[in-house]
């Protein structure tokens, strides 16, 4: 058990940053790459052909003008 106690690392933070900042933005992070994620997992569910790829690319343009 003592030589678990030995490779043990501390977390070494900078002084002057709360650690709430650092926690805050490492969870923005997280959330941002799981959606990313989520969103190409649910685009590759299904194969869709190139040229049906460009007629919704075309639909969805017309859409938001």
């Amino acid at each position: 058990m003592e030589e678990n106690k030995e490779f043990k690392k501390s977390i070494q933070l900078p002084e002057n940053v709360p650690i709430d900042s650092i926690f805050e933005s490492m969870l923005k992070k997280f959330k941002r790459e799981s959606e990313e994620i989520i969103r190409e997992v649910k685009e590759r569910r299904y194969y869709v052909k190139p040229s049906m790829k460009k007629r919704l690319a075309q639909k969805e343009s017309r859409r938001k003008k």
